[in-house]
């Protein structure tokens, strides 16, 4: 096994079925989690990434609209997600792709059942007093495992 956590089949696009990981540093955790074999990465396309803003109005209601991601917006956000990963004590991912995840088995169809899923299982045994990279880290690795057998 290579000892590198990123290392992963590199494919054109992304396969059909699996889960595109979050871009943030939960994301990015759960698929250093997954584990080699359970993940693979896809050079990000050429041209614009969108993000979404949600302004909730005075009435409740939201109004959500997406916006263009600047350069400097995604290397910001890729800062971001080395900060978690080793706040976590991992290396940082390599930058300028998309990461998949196979999805489980036994879980719903659809990318919030994964996550919900996911997080359940990895937070079910926390102690109280706030979810840090690195105590969630093991649990989630744990989490996963269990999961991908079956059991969880």
């Amino acid at each position: 096994m290579d000892k590198d956590p990123w290392a992963s089949t590199e494919l054109a696009e992304a396969p059909s079925g699996w889960i595109r990981a979050t871009e943030n540093g939960w994301g990015a955790l759960v698929v250093w989690a997954a584990g080699q074999g359970n993940f693979v990465r896809v050079p990000a396309a050429a041209g614009d990434r969108y993000g979404r803003a949600v302004h909730r109005l005075p009435d409740g209601s939201e109004r959500s609209e997406p916006f263009v991601l600047t350069d400097a917006d995604l290397d910001s956000i890729d800062d971001d997600i080395d900060s978690y990963l080793a706040d976590a004590g991992l290396p940082p991912r390599p930058r300028g792709y998309d990461w998949f995840i196979r999805r489980l088995p036994n879980t719903e169809a659809g990318e919030d059942a994964f996550w919900s899923a996911v997080w359940a299982a990895a937070t079910a045994t926390l102690p109280d007093g706030g979810v840090r990279p690195s105590a969630i880290k093991g649990l989630a690795k744990e989490a996963l495992a269990r999961m991908y057998r079956g059991q969880g």
